[in-house]
This record gives C-alpha cells, structure tokens and sequence, in this order.
C-alpha cells in the first residue's frame, strides 16, 4: 500500500475498489493515506432542494458518497461507509481534509461508535456482511466486530477481531459506575446469523474489550424473551444515557439495563451489582401500535435532564424513540415517538411484555411539514443536550426537532436535497455533519438567532409548518429508501 500513499481524488475509486479486492483475498485490513487538493472537498453552493433560512450550507464530502455513520475524536471525523473508514479533519468544517481511507465492504456498521481515550473504533459486521444480503440464511455463518487503532488517522489499522452469532451494530458500554462514558464491552445487535447455530432469535451479544488484542464474548445473550408471546425478536441498536442506563431498540419496543453499580431488581425487589455481561433491569417497555404501527423500534435516547413541562419531578422520565418502517406512505412510515417511562419502572414492561405498554407522549412525521415533498421512515437523531434533535429521515433529509416539550414535537429546521438519503445528523462543536448514504456527509451550520434575539433556546425557536400540496405536488411524492433491517 505504501506506492498509492499520494494518489489524487480523481484515482481514489479505482484504487480503493482495487484495494478492497486485495483486502478481501488477503484477509487483511490496511490504511490509506491522502493527500488531496483541499479545494476537490469544498462544496459553496448549497445543493437544489429545500433548506431552511436558518440553516446555512457550509462544505460537504463527496468521497464517503455511502456514508452510514459518523463520530468523532476531537477534530478528527470518522465515516463509515459501504466502502471502508473515512478520517478527515474538520478543524475548518468549510475545508474537511481527508486524512486516510482503511477500505474494507462493510455492511452495517450504523451507529459507529468508539472509544476516545484510548483511540479504538469498533465495526460491526452484519452477517449479511460476509455474504450478501440476498444470501440465504445457511450461508450467513455469523457477524463480527473489527477493532480499529484510529490514533493515526492516516493509517488506520485492525488490531482486534471478534465473531459473533449477529452482528448490525455495537455499543459501548460501561462497567464502572463511576464513568459511565467508559467503553469497557460492546452491546452487540442485528441479524443473527445461521438459525442452525443457537435458539435465540436476534438478541444483544456482549464483548469485553478492555483488551482489545483479545476481546471476550460473555456466555449468555441480553435482551430475551421481550416480544409479545415471550420470544426473542430483533435487538437492532443501543444507546446509552447519561446516568449509564443502556436502552435496547427492539422489535417490540424499548427496554433499558443498568450496567454498572448496585441497584434494585424491579423484577425480585433484590439489590444486586450489575454487569455488561449480567445488567439489572431498569425500565421501558413494550411500544404500542397505535402509535408506532411497526412496532419495529430502531434507536432511542433518553436526556435525563429532560422534563415535562408542568409536572414537577418529570427529569428523565422522557424517552425518546425511532420507529423504521420503510414507505413512503404517511399512514404507515416509521415515526419519532416521544413516552412517558415512569409506569414501567417497577419492572411490568420485562414482566409482562404482551401486555405492558409505554404511555406515548406525542409521535412526529414529516407529512405536511415545511420543506417536505411527503414521507419517509424516521431512522437516528442526536440531542444536543437542550432537547433539539437533529433527526435523519431518508429522502425527506435532516429535520431539526425540538422536544423541549416533549407532548409537543415541533420542526424548526430543515435540509432536504433533492437527491436527499439522510441516514443520520449529529451535532459537533457548533455544527450540524448529515451522514447521507448517496451524497456523502453535508455540514451545515444552525442560525439560531436570525431575528438578533439572543435566545438560544430551541423552544423559542419558530415552529415551521408547510400549507397542504397541490395535487400535481402530491403526484410527484418520491421517497428514497436503502432497507437496514
């Protein structure tokens, strides 16, 4: 690889292909280093489609074009794509500078996480990304996770790897009650591999990585037995709140475990000392169909500084909720749904999934919403911290929510571009990174006080709504969509 560390733009797709090739008959992982004229990546012109004046258009990168997920250590950004790990610095976010490429097909790897202290990212491979996803189940043997020293961002490289029954996502969690930002296992999600290889359905697999060289799987999966007739449906992601509960998105709702420290069993009224490998129940539960037809929960978060205005004592009662559903049609597209979660918090909603439900607080979707040409699935956000979402939803683009009232979801923002395949939005050090899985990521940057107010805050921000659309309008409604599921 060492020849190709000054290729040019222009050559960077051919020889990643090629690269990619090598890797595949070689079994190995190698990084690229670029050097790249600073202005092939500088985007001046917003693209054509619809954005709102209160967000600018500032550069975008065109070379992570199947962009999935993003993350960051400092100023240094991370993509994951179709294609390989992306690393750019984006000290100037209008000038992102590719810094190297670790080409390798992955498939899924949404919700990239990593661990920032000591410079590690994780990808997690879906079964399907060993074979196709058009492969037949026998020949989806398993997932993995790749872990990945990024402290040189120019040559990034694998230094541990481990196989798992599935594999779509992985999550750090912690083991240390007194850090719950530390990455000591992975929560491991998504499709199970071949169903001839255990009973389970499609649950969280947890991985000690505090020694990545040799990264250990614990004995028994996480999150079982949830779905409404007492089986294990499809744990597809987890995030992890910042008290240190971590929430499981399933197939049937939303449930959260405490990893870490001492803490009652809602279940046995028993204190016990929870572990990654053996974490207390702590809340949520099953979602219901009249507000998530679905039922398919994707991702989640709860802000527990969060609160429902007027009701003292309601901090952190707040979770915040995806359902995927991919159409185009407003009747049954995937929702952003917002609940209650203080009546499941003495354990009904692992107790009695069938019969349990969360108290839904309001449910959103893009129809009839300014910028808008139709529907289209809700799929990851990311909170500020204040209870503004920067929510991606498909070829309806990024949506700027705010849930400062959570009964109430009002849009106050939005990017949709023509040719729009929002995967996700994520908030950095002032401005707005859109992983767009056709467009590559878009950066923009929010104009929170276009009328010289010196409010910052987002329930203060205009609430932006659209007038209904003409039939020729409504005739020409096209949603993109690339299955996850």
């Amino acid at each position: 690889m060492s020849n190709h560390r000054a290729m040019t733009l222009a050559m960077s797709s051919r020889l990643l292909a090629g690269a990619v090739a090598l890797l595949l008959v070689l079994g190995t992982s190698g990084a690229v280093a670029l050097e790249l004229d600073p202005d092939a990546l500088r985007a001046a012109d917003p693209p054509p489609g619809a954005i709102s004046d209160n967000l600018e258009f500032v550069a975008n990168a065109p070379e992570a074009s199947s962009a999935i997920a993003v993350n960051f250590i400092d100023d240094t950004m991370f993509v994951s794509t179709v294609t390989g790990i992306y690393s750019y610095d984006v000290a100037d976010p209008t000038a992102p500078q590719l810094l190297g490429v670790l080409p390798m097909y992955i498939w899924e790897n949404e919700d990239m996480d990593l661990d920032a202290d000591r410079e590690l990212l994780f990808i997690s491979r879906d079964p399907r990304g060993f074979t196709t996803p058009v492969a037949p189940a026998q020949a989806r043997l398993f997932g993995a996770v790749h872990i990945i020293d990024v402290s040189n961002p120019a040559l990034m490289a694998q230094i541990g790897f481990v196989t798992l029954p599935g594999g779509h996502t992985s999550t750090c969690v912690s083991a240390d009650p007194d850090d719950v930002d530390s990455c000591d296992y992975l929560w491991t999600g998504g499709p199970y591999g071949n169903t001839a290889f255990g009973p389970y359905g499609r649950p969280i697999y947890a991985t000690d990585v505090t020694d990545p060289l040799n990264p250990v799987t614990c004995p028994e999966p996480i999150n079982t037995g949830l779905m409404d007739d007492g089986s294990t449906g499809y744990a597809h992601d987890v995030q992890v709140d910042g008290d240190g509960v971590a929430w499981v998105s399933h197939e049937a709702g939303v449930n959260g475990y405490w990893t870490a420290g001492d803490h009652t069993d809602p279940l046995t009224g028993v204190v016990r000392t929870a572990t990654p490998c053996e974490p207390v129940p702590y809340g949520g539960g099953s979602t219901p169909a009249d507000a998530t037809p679905s039922r398919f929960m994707h991702n989640s978060y709860r802000n527990v500084d969060l609160a429902i205005p007027g009701q003292p004592g309601s901090a952190g009662a707040v979770l915040m909720a995806t359902e995927e559903n991919l159409s185009s049609s407003c009747a049954s597209s995937g929702r952003f749904a917002t609940y209650d979660i203080r009546s499941s918090l003495d354990g009904s909603g692992f107790a009695d999934p069938a019969g349990f439900r969360m108290d839904v607080l309001d449910t959103w979707t893009p129809e009839d919403a300014e910028g808008a040409t139709g529907c289209a699935s809700a799929h990851y956000f990311e909170d500020r911290g204040d209870g503004l979402l920067a929510y991606a939803f498909y070829g309806q683009g990024l949506r700027l929510l705010d849930v400062s009232d959570p009964a109430d979801i009002r849009q106050v923002g939005y990017f949709r571009p023509d040719d729009a395949s929002a995967w996700a939005g994520y908030w950095h050090d002032g401005y707005l990174y859109v992983a767009d899985n056709g467009r590559g990521v878009d950066i923009l940057r929010l104009d929170e006080t276009p009328d010289d107010s010196a409010s910052t805050d987002p329930g203060a921000m205009p609430t932006l709504t659209a007038p209904a659309l003409s039939a020729a309008a409504a005739a020409r409604q096209v949603a993109r969509f690339e299955a996850d599921a």
